[in-house]
């Protein structure tokens, strides 16, 4: 399944009752600051430039041999892919828990005492000059395979470039220091999420086999990369490096003031994780695995030439069905977890 087509489609609305409330695993946070304190000086403003939230509903991995052979012996090529799907998400539901976590969020940063400037006044900004507006609420694909991104109710952000949900994956790129000095030495707030529910696992001793496994671990992602196709590398198989590829990770970086002489932030504080934010009781930890053995001939006085025709392949696709408003709740409380532990950091 290369292409996910009105993948929209997945999000089925269902009818279905609050279970138990969400469980998540341990968390650990870790973060890098430069003059921290200073974040909090000077004027009471933020501009939000990133809210990203971010989920993956279908994953596909791929691994492929080689076909040639060594003395007497040959071998056919060989490929595996595994792939794995959402196929009941509530749209309603993510949408409510994106908009709660926002709301929250902004609530938090009034509470503090800061005003929230406005995407008028930072359109008016050399930086912001050519991007393009996009506001929420909305669920759409990005241009990765089986990749939503949520934009929350009453929130707009600028993008360029790639397109605007794919913009919002990729962070607040290394504007927000120049963005700050453009609105007076503002607070700058570039938050992302990034929530998955797969990885692949490893297999070193696989012989003469293409095999390719795919864990269930619905997760916040400290660190990820989505791909359409995930190709695994060893010493005997094809790398495709024609396949596109991004590295992501769930953050929340503020910035203050750019300095005159190289162009570095005045203050920043980037918060992140050390590891995985699990998120229990929605999906059953499993594994789904594919694998394809290479066809082995070995040339004999009495059979001197032997030819094998034709690859084999394999494949293996699975849809899983998670709670919906499970599935929401998850992220809302893994999101909450994160974004607060580093709000209260800089307000520390």
């Amino acid at each position: 399944m290369k292409k996910i087509s009105a993948i929209m489609v997945l999000l089925v609305i269902t009818s279905v009752v609050s279970l138990n409330a969400q469980k998540l695993g341990d968390f650990k946070p870790k973060d890098d600051s430069f003059k921290a304190k200073k974040l909090n000086e000077g004027n009471k403003k933020l501009y939000i430039a990133n809210f990203g939230i971010n989920f993956e509903i279908y994953k596909e991995a791929v691994d492929e041999k080689k076909a040639g052979g060594f003395g007497r012996s040959v071998k056919n090529a060989a490929k595996a892919k595994a792939a794995v799907g959402l196929s009941t998400l509530e749209k309603e539901a993510l949408q409510a828990e994106a908009d709660k976590l926002f709301t929250e969020f902004v609530n938090q940063m009034k509470a503090h005492g800061y005003e929230i400037i406005s995407t008028e006044e930072a359109g008016q900004t050399d930086t912001y000059k050519g991007w393009e507006l996009m506001t929420g609420p909305s669920i759409g694909e990005t241009d990765m395979t089986g990749i939503l991104s949520i934009v929350p109710t009453g929130y707009s952000f600028y993008y360029k470039e790639r397109n605007a949900f794919s913009n919002k994956m990729a962070g607040f790129q290394k504007t927000s220091q120049n963005l700050s000095k453009e609105l007076d030495d503002v607070l700058i707030a570039d938050i992302s999420l990034i929530y998955a529910f797969t990885e692949i696992g490893d297999d070193w001793n696989v012989g003469n086999q293409a095999k390719v496994k795919l864990n269930i671990n619905y997760r916040l992602a400290s660190n990820y990369t989505f791909s359409d196709e995930d190709t695994k590398t060893s010493l005997t198989s094809l790398v495709d490096k024609s396949k596109q590829s991004v590295a992501l990770s769930s953050q929340a970086i503020f910035t203050r003031g750019k300095l005159p002489v190289g162009g570095s932030a005045e203050a920043q504080y980037i918060g992140a994780m050390k590891s995985d934010l699990e998120i229990g009781g929605v999906l059953e930890r499993e594994k789904v695995v594919a694998f394809s053995t290479q066809t082995q001939a070995t040339a004999t006085l009495q059979n001197p030439i032997v030819v094998i025709r034709g690859d084999n392949y394999s494949e293996k696709t699975k849809w899983l069905e998670p709670n919906g408003k499970k599935y929401a709740e998850g992220m809302y409380l893994a999101g909450s977890k994160f974004i607060n532990y580093h709000l209260n950091e800089i307000f520390k």
